[in-house]
């Protein structure tokens, strides 16, 4: 008796709209993922997730969030005129919206199963989904225990809702030992942004750490700002000079 074949549809991939990243990440993000952006301050996470956000909707008519626990609406709104994205407009086409919360809030609206936030969602048919960040989140919670399994519940949340989520948090990282923190066994994927030093040179750099269903590039790659956002460099791995510095490091 011959037994049927079982077929595993193709993944859908979400584009980033950071030029250079979807080709290290075989096309794009898993559709529906929940994917974690970190590193310290000034390594450009809100910037990366706007950016994801804003050509979400003007290039694929995907509809997007921000939800902030720091920073504001009227900052929020400046980062993106830097680089020419008329963000007014696209509330104005309820196309976009940024949702302001202190942390005791979105535990509340998890709490009552989505409330305000799955309102906006069904209101604007959105797709996409920043929270920026996890880090001020989890300071509202008196245990890690605690923090930990409402950041699964919200985390639960975003995958039913069907939208394709990228989180922020804020952490030190070492780019030659580094390790996964406890909120990254949660999330499909991982993106660890630096600003660093080498040699002489100030640099920015990109590495996929996790992707759940993808075959990532495993480089650190330079992660460049110009007028129209970020893009990887295409000849941007500097994962051998690193390599050297820190040899040189070490022997001292």
């Amino acid at each position: 008796m011959n037994e049927t074949p079982i077929t595993i549809p193709p993944l859908t991939r979400v584009p980033t709209g950071i030029p250079g990243l979807d080709s290290l990440i075989a096309g794009g993000f898993v559709k529906n993922s929940v994917v974690l952006v970190q590193g310290d301050t000034g390594t450009t996470k809100t910037l990366f997730c706007l950016q994801y956000l804003y050509h979400g909707i003007v290039d694929h008519d995907e509809p997007g969030i921000f939800i902030s626990f720091s920073e504001s609406e009227s900052a929020i709104f400046q980062h993106a005129k830097l680089f020419g994205w008329n963000i007014d407009k696209l509330i104005d086409e309820k196309k976009f919206a940024v949702i302001r919360y202190a942390p005791h809030e979105v535990a509340n609206v998890i709490g009552e199963g989505g409330g305000s936030i799955r309102d906006t969602i069904e209101y604007l048919g959105a797709k996409r989904l920043v929270i920026d960040s996890l880090t001020a989140y989890a300071l509202f919670f008196q245990s890690k225990y605690k923090a930990t399994e409402s950041i699964l519940d919200l985390f639960e949340m975003l995958r039913k809702w069907n939208t394709t989520s990228l989180v922020t948090a804020e952490v030190s990282i070492d780019m030659n030992r580094h390790k996964e923190n406890n909120l990254g066994f949660l999330t499909d994927g991982i993106i660890n942004l630096y600003h660093t030093r080498v040699e002489t040179d100030a640099v920015r750099a990109i590495e996929i750490v996790k992707m759940r269903d993808t075959s990532h590039d495993e480089k650190i790659n330079t992660l460049v700002i110009d007028n129209d956002g970020l893009h990887v460099s295409p000849a941007g791995d500097i994962s051998e000079k690193i390599e050297k510095l820190d040899k040189s490091r070490k022997k001292k």
